[in-house]
């Protein structure tokens, strides 16, 4: 089973932050401007939040707030749910689906890794399964 270690080893640690007193216009920005779902949200050099595109349309559009008025502070999710580089990919899975939500930073020693969605996961389960069948076909074949 693998662990989300080796999916960070694989997609690289580079996660983007914003701080807690940026203005929900920039975060959205900064997200557009990569293609991205979600950014960390800093206090100092804390982990104070998360900031997703569910947010965004939860609790600025839908609440009529202006983007550029509102802080990430206001709208992040806190407190994060994280995971640690041993986690398994299933135990990820399963703590994306129990908290319903579609990122989780790696951290370990108040260290911040790198971050994974769920489509990483889900390439991962796919490279994963595509190995085993064809390991599979080669023994059944004859030629493993």
């Amino acid at each position: 089973m693998r662990t989300v270690s080796e999916i960070i080893d694989n997609k690289g640690s580079m996660v983007l932050c914003v701080n807690q007193n940026e203005s929900v216009r920039d975060a959205i920005s900064l997200m557009a401007d990569v293609n991205i779902g979600a950014v960390l949200v800093k206090q100092n050099d804390n982990i104070a939040g998360i900031f997703t595109e569910r947010d965004y349309l939860q609790r600025v559009v839908l609440q009529s707030r202006s983007s550029e008025d509102t802080t990430v502070k206001e709208v992040m999710t806190s407190p994060v749910i994280s995971a640690r580089p041993g986690d398994t990919v299933q135990g990820c899975l399963q703590t994306m689906t129990n908290c319903r939500c579609r990122h989780l930073p790696i951290v370990e020693n108040n260290e911040l890794l790198g971050i994974i969605s769920i489509g990483d996961l889900v390439k991962s389960l796919v490279d994963e399964k595509e190995t085993e069948i064809a390991q599979l076909n080669q023994y059944i074949a004859g030629s493993y």
